[in-house]
């Protein structure tokens, strides 16, 4: 199917590939990830999306973490591991073939989204505040680092349920 240029015409150099040689279900998560987002939510798209994040990720039923890594494979979000942990730090990667596809720039407003998740999950988990921190490491091709910091206090907490 021939992209029209109406489509074309609403990811001029925003997306990082020509919109009419990508599939329909990817130009969707594109369209909603550039435009949608942006759109809506205007100034105020980094908080609005990590609280929005965080928000989804409390109202998780999680109990472990290794649960983390099929949330966000079967939620399309991509693949997430762990990458160090401490006592009150977990540093979390997140690749995702379609990262490749969007601008710097529009990544590190729209993935405030995974990292709200993150730190949401974390607090299910941790029964704890915690909150994220996210960086785009272009080095070995596109991932996203995410660094979730819990409270202090609950060292003893984290330590015996394994986290």
């Amino acid at each position: 199917m021939r992209q029209s240029e109406a489509i074309s015409s609403l990811f001029k150099e925003r997306i990082l590939l020509p919109p009419e040689s990508i599939s329909n279900s990817l130009l969707g998560y594109l369209f909603f990830r550039e435009k949608i987002l942006e759109t809506i939510l205007g100034d105020s798209e980094i908080n609005i999306l990590y609280w929005v994040g965080k928000e989804i990720g409390n109202s998780l039923e999680v109990k472990l973490i290794e649960e983390v890594e099929d949330i966000f494979l079967q939620l399309d979000l991509g693949q997430v591991q762990i990458e160090a942990q401490s006592a009150c730090t977990i540093d979390f990667k997140i690749t995702h073939n379609r990262f490749n596809l969007i601008p710097k720039k529009r990544l590190e407003k729209t993935l405030n989204l995974e990292a709200g998740l993150l730190a949401g999950i974390m607090e299910k988990i941790t029964e704890t505040y915690c909150a994220a921190q996210l960086q785009i490491n272009e080095k070995e091709g596109i991932y996203i680092g995410i660094e979730v910091v819990m409270d202090k206090s609950w060292n003893n907490h984290l330590v015996s349920h394994g986290v």
